[in-house]
């Protein structure tokens, strides 16, 4: 059975996504040289918050392995002002996909196959905001929009790559900062800290805001979670009129629900900041309006933990399953009308395709029902969570853990309703999130 769904899937799908190492997108020539994607091992960044001439400053030194000769891919928005490979200085430029999805900067030097190191000196110019009394600086992120997970700050790898990262950071001057993070923070002294984040976290699982202390209102808790750990939580909000307590209270509630669902929580904090219209997920935390709170917390079990997308074809599960599981875990007898290209685009894809909310959390609804005898869609979310947290995953892996819980071949449903449309790949007007998302620099103004 399990052979069978492999060839079967392969046959519906490109084949570059089933030939690579790993989750990777294929390596391509190009015009520059035969660009490679490569393994992240370890991303050490240090960044230094300068008060008087108002920059801030990263040096990034990073562990790589790759295992074809090339120029390798990297990405990051902001022009280095100086890239070392191995100890020699090189150059670098963005360039486009082979099929024109996307683009993403190269190092302009072609690789022998091995373990390297590169450093990049480089200015963090977004989500920055000095202040008389220090610093409110954070890296906010995007799943609606390309480019705009950490590659946006810092030199990063596409999703399908899990790596240890660490923050040292130097505030110089600036001697009242905090931290609102999901990664450990430990205070060296001297406006010097670390932040480790967990070797699990992808390029779009952290999250980081260092503020002034004072700067927001804040409520602190301790929640039990299902399994007995007492874990921090905290809920900050830009205005002082939010009613925390309330806020606490609503994320309590929500989390216990979840917990009932999906099993214990599955984070080591919980981390709210009360701003702005809409929200965005990260691994235990969210950035978020009230009215989207609990969708956004789902997030923490699909698409930052229990599910966690290997590239933007992946995306659109996450959203359908946590808009399918805010709004009521539905069931739907039918499918008529649900046939959109959420899966089947560009494998170099990097953000979530719009109809997930509307097309993909009807095809979860119509899951649910058909599978109700056998417990419903929750029974294999559940299963998945237990055995797969952590793992990025496709949608073709997705679809042969489901085929396999259910001892049915789903590849034909998946084909005729995730994978089609493919003549008109893009967001179309009339799907659009049933929660508002707002752009980074409309994010920017609540630092």
């Amino acid at each position: 059975m399990k052979m069978k769904l492999i060839i079967l899937l392969v046959a519906i799908l490109p084949s570059t996504l089933l030939a690579k190492i790993g989750h990777a997108p294929a390596n391509f020539k190009s015009p520059e040289g035969y660009a490679i994607f490569v393994d992240f091992k370890k991303a050490d960044y240090d960044l230094t918050y300068d008060p008087g001439s108002k920059t801030v400053t990263a040096k990034s030194t990073i562990t790589f392995e790759n295992t074809e000769e090339g120029m390798p891919v990297i990405d990051m928005v902001e022009n280095p002002i100086k890239f070392f490979v191995d100890g020699t200085e090189v150059s670098t430029k963005v360039i486009n996909s082979i099929d024109q999805d996307t683009w993403f900067r190269i190092i302009l030097k072609s690789i022998k196959p091995g373990v390297h190191t590169f450093v990049v000196t480089s200015v963090i110019d977004q989500g920055v905001n000095f202040i008389t009394t220090g610093v409110s600086s954070s890296f906010w992120f995007n799943d609606l929009g390309d480019r705009n997970f950490l590659e946006a700050y810092l030199p990063a790898n596409f999703e399908y790559d899990q790596v240890k990262m660490t923050f040292n950071i130097d505030f110089q001057t600036m001697d009242k900062q905090k931290f609102y993070t999901n990664g450990n923070v430990t205070d060296l002294g001297s406006n010097r800290f670390t932040v480790e984040f967990p070797e699990t976290y992808t390029s779009s699982s952290l999250y980081y805001h260092t503020t002034p202390i004072g700067r927001y209102p804040e409520n602190k808790f301790t929640y039990t979670t299902l399994d007995g750990r007492d874990i921090p939580g905290v809920v900050y909000a830009k205005d002082s009129y939010t009613n925390l307590e309330d806020a606490k209270k609503k994320i309590i509630s929500s989390i216990q629900v979840l917990e009932s669902k999906y099993g214990p929580w599955l984070h080591q904090k919980i981390i709210v900041f009360i701003a702005g219209n809409g929200g965005m997920e990260y691994c235990g935390a969210t950035m978020t309006d009230l009215s989207s709170l609990n969708h956004e917390l789902t997030h923490s079990y699909f698409a930052r933990g229990g599910f966690m997308p290997a590239n933007g074809n992946a995306g659109w599960i996450d959203e359908a399953v946590t808009t399918w599981s805010d709004s009521g875990s539905g069931t739907r007898p039918d499918l008529k009308g649900i046939a959109a290209n959420m899966a089947g685009n560009s494998q170099y894809r990097r953000y979530t395709e719009y109809r997930a909310y509307t097309q993909g959390a009807s095809f979860m609804s119509y899951l649910n029902y058909k599978f109700q005898s056998n417990g419903g869609l929750t029974a294999f979310l559940n299963d998945m969570i237990k055995n797969d947290a952590f793992k990025p995953m496709t949608t073709e892996e997705f679809a042969a853990k489901m085929s396999t819980y259910y001892s049915e071949d789903l590849t034909s449903l998946f084909k005729d309703h995730v994978y089609t449309n493919k003549t008109n790949p893009g967001q179309s007007n009339d799907s659009k999130p049933g929660h508002m998302k707002m752009s980074i620099p409309e994010m920017n103004q609540y630092l």
